[in-house]
């Protein structure tokens, strides 16, 4: 495809720009899983229209194969990270790429729609929470949010405004649906609402959550 590009950004990136005349259109950000990188989620911009600009960033923090994360993890428990500092910093890193992009591109600040993978989902969530004005919605696929851990860092008032959608695979082996649920529920302990939904299928986007996905982030264009 040769109208990808990249951006000076604080993150390393990838981006197909909109192709829409009468304005700036919707952005969506795509935050790759654990161990992946850039090029992974940026194959779905192939299922979003030529009006969307289509932005892909990647983590800082090298692992195995070439690939990269947002944090480490301690794989016996994946609701501990053994340093949280880490998602932190990455959170700051993904707010500034955000902004840059915003004035750079002239892009809507009113149409910026972040979606996340399994550690990327969990970086979504906490942006959401982070920092709810800056986003119109948060997509959260195969992911979890230790919401317990993180309540002393939101506003409690502000993120009530937070438009979520949560999918999960019924026999995901990484994030059992187990933390998927309880991940839910703490959401609406805080007062937040998300569209929640389970399928027949493992640690992947499967195509029937892929159509719902696009199809609820199509209807906001419309709203």
């Amino acid at each position: 495809m040769s109208d990808i590009t990249q951006l000076d950004l604080p993150l390393n990136n990838l981006m197909r720009k909109s192709e829409e005349t009468t304005g700036p259109g919707p952005t969506i950000f795509f935050l790759h899983g654990f161990g992946s990188n850039m090029q992974d989620l940026f194959g779905l911009t192939q299922f979003f229209g030529r009006e969307w600009n289509c932005i892909s960033l990647q983590a800082t923090i090298p692992v195995h194969y070439g690939g990269w994360a947002w944090a480490e993890l301690d794989h016996k428990n994946i609701k501990e990270l053994p340093r949280p500092e880490q998602m932190r910093d990455h959170h700051g890193k993904v707010i500034e790429s955000i902004a840059k992009c915003v004035e750079v591109l002239d892009l809507d600040p009113t149409m910026i729609d972040l979606l996340g993978f399994s550690q990327g989902a969990t970086l979504s969530m906490y942006c959401g929470l982070k920092d709810p004005t800056r986003f119109r919605s948060i997509v959260a696929l195969c992911g979890l949010l230790p919401v317990e851990k993180i309540r002393p860092e939101i506003d409690l008032d502000a993120e009530r405004d937070v438009d979520i959608f949560m999918g999960n695979g019924l026999s995901d082996m990484v994030v059992p649906i187990s933390l998927a649920r309880e991940s839910r529920d703490g959401l609406m302990s805080i007062g937040v609402s998300p569209t929640y939904r389970e399928y027949d299928s493992e640690h992947t986007i499967p195509n029937d959550c892929l159509g719902d996905v696009i199809k609820w982030l199509n209807d906001k264009n419309v709203q």
